[in-house]
């Protein structure tokens, strides 16, 4: 698996209305991958020790074929004027901090657990 990993810093706006914030991200994921399947796996973290109201998301893919198809999906996607337009709401919401692409190790190491 590759992920794809963005970090964003929660705008003023998003810090005054939490609430608000996490109903716009809940309705944001379920439009933003609506129309594209090779994202296997969106998870979402938040920093609440150092840096504070950052997000990170990671997107999983099979491989780089999958990733490659993601762009190309997200290109076609941002030639739709509605859909553009409530893509780059986001900026309301948050600021884009970095971005960077890792993979799993080549080796089966981790730890999950069964709760």
């Amino acid at each position: 698996m590759i992920y794809l990993v963005y970090r964003m810093k929660l705008s003023e706006k998003s810090r005054r209305d939490q609430k608000a914030f996490w109903a716009w991200l809940e309705d944001r994921e379920s439009w933003f991958y609506r129309d594209l399947p090779m994202v296997r796996e969106v998870r979402w973290y938040y920093s609440v020790v150092g840096d504070v109201y950052v997000l990170e998301n990671w997107a999983a893919f099979d491989d780089e074929a999958a990733w490659g198809a993601y762009r190309a999906a997200l290109g076609g996607l941002k030639k739709d004027g509605a859909w553009e337009s409530q893509r780059v709401s986001q900026d309301e919401w948050w600021e884009f901090l970095d971005t960077r692409i890792v993979t799993d190790p080549p080796v089966p190491v981790g730890l999950h657990r069964d709760r």
